[in-house]
């Protein structure tokens, strides 16, 4: 009995697929949505990660702010970050930043962005914000692109939310919705230890 649980085991390892698929909502208000196709009652559900903590996030972080695809965010490294006028920014944990991530990302973990960090007006200051503790000014702060560990991640969305509550411009936000593991699983490389 043991080996035939190893066998199946083992095939559904092979295929690739999941041997107990995990029913998780889709988003935080919704667990699966309904259409009608030619008279037909459809679903979509989700299996996989749970959600609130990997809720899939919508294609826009807020208003005014772009949302970026992969030859856009290498046109931004090419482009900004390599004139020093733009940052990639990995809002992940450093640990998992440090295990891998898109080249020439910095890493900046989301709860620096909280408006309760006592040093938030020091983070700001580095990212070229003129007296962010009086009367910010953004002329020469950084564009910024920030991202998170994938479309089900909501860390760079609000870290995008934190930085616009302190008046950074949404001109000046750019968002990379597919993140890190977008970027590994279109087999573009990543940095180790950057």
């Amino acid at each position: 009995m043991v080996s035939v649980r190893r066998a199946v085991l083992a095939a559904g390892i092979a295929a690739g697929s999941p041997l107990i698929a995990q029913s998780a909502a889709i988003t935080e208000g919704a667990s699966a949505y309904s259409f009608t196709m030619n008279g037909v009652e459809m679903t979509i559900t989700r299996s996989g990660p749970s959600c609130p903590s990997s809720c899939i996030q919508p294609m826009s972080a807020a208003a005014g702010v772009e949302t970026l695809g992969e030859l856009e965010v290498i046109g931004f490294l090419q482009n900004a970050v390599s004139t020093g006028t733009g940052l990639l920014v990995d809002v992940r944990m450093p640990g998992t930043f440090s295990s891998g991530s898109v080249p020439g990302a910095v890493n900046v973990p989301v709860a620096t962005f909280l408006p309760e960090n006592p040093y938030r007006n020091d983070l700001l200051s580095a990212l070229g914000v003129s007296t962010p503790e009086t009367a910010p000014g953004f002329a020469g702060a950084f564009t910024l692109v920030l991202f998170g560990n994938g479309p089900d991640d909501a860390a760079a969305r609000d870290a995008i939310t934190h930085l616009l509550g302190a008046g950074y411009p949404p001109s000046k936000i750019k968002y990379y919705r597919g993140g890190a593991t977008t970027w590994s699983a279109l087999g573009l490389n990543i940095s180790v230890g950057q």
